[in-house]
């Protein structure tokens, strides 16, 4: 790798295009959330109901239990139902109950049916009722795991959003090896996920940056022997920008270009 230093024109540079990807954004924040609001609209209303009738259980033993199966996925996620119909003190009611939670066995469930002493028209099976704090553990975290998705994809997308705008600002760059985590085809383009900065005792920060169908990163070869991409930090601090390999997504003349990659004793990529 020759010396990057000389890479960039001593003057002020910016970047005509996004360069880094926007993290799925605020769509991804909202299937997210709507997520996160189905799995509390489908199990929150079953556990607060639970919870009462565990302060005061009545178990009753006269009661008509139809359609009640068990289903366990992924080996370990158990979703249980039941149409329930039963009478207390004469007046008769009936209920659907699902209930879901984690259990590792593949037998038959035994299960009862517990009606709230002070209000009957609450009722659960006792197999809910045995599992409740692992109902309500696994609840939480279901429910937080989309949200802190819909929270990340928000954060992430204001924060990109400013580091796509200042990147558009004429400024000063300093050229600085990247190493690609990975790379994804996606619509049609390529996500790659690079890491930068690491140093003892601190992980690397990662980014995202989507190419498109013809583009690259521009990669160089490190004197120890590897090859990295080649990204540009802001002089004044900041996170570093991947290049392409055609050098098309920051605003250099045709003649600022070809001296780049005579600097780097390679040829302009005809594709980008």
């Amino acid at each position: 790798m020759s010396n990057l230093q000389a890479l960039l024109p001593q003057r002020d540079l910016r970047f005509t295009r996004n360069a880094l990807g926007m993290g799925g954004g605020f769509l991804l924040a909202l299937l997210a959330f709507v997520v996160a609001g189905a799995i509390a609209w489908w199990q929150l209303p079953g556990l607060l109901q639970d919870q009462q009738i565990r302060s005061n259980p009545l178990e009753l033993e006269d009661y008509d239990l139809r359609d009640g199966r068990c289903t366990t996925r992924k080996a370990v996620f158990t979703d249980c139902e039941a149409d329930v119909a039963y009478e207390v003190d004469g007046v008769a009611y009936e209920k659907h109950i699902s209930l879901l939670f984690v259990s590792f066995s593949r037998g038959d469930y035994a299960t009862s049916l517990v009606v709230a002493a002070d209000d009957p028209s609450k009722a659960a099976l006792s197999i809910g009722l045995e599992r409740f704090w692992n109902r309500v553990v696994f609840f939480l975290v279901l429910f937080g795991i989309f949200a802190a998705l819909g929270v990340v994809a928000i954060v992430t997308r204001l924060r990109n959003g400013r580091v796509n705008g200042a990147a558009r600002q004429p400024q000063r760059w300093i050229p600085e090896p990247v190493e690609i985590k990975a790379a994804q085809a996606s619509f049609g383009g390529t996500v790659v996920t690079y890491a930068y900065g690491k140093l003892p005792g601190r992980a690397a920060g990662k980014q995202n940056v989507r190419f498109a169908k013809r583009e690259a990163p521009l990669l160089v070869d490190t004197p120890d022997g590897e090859t990295q991409a080649l990204a540009v930090r802001p002089a004044a601090g900041g996170v570093p920008l991947l290049l392409d390999a055609g050098l098309r997504r920051i605003d250099l003349t045709e003649a600022e270009r070809e001296a780049a990659f005579a600097v780097l004793g390679a040829s302009p990529d005809a594709s980008a």
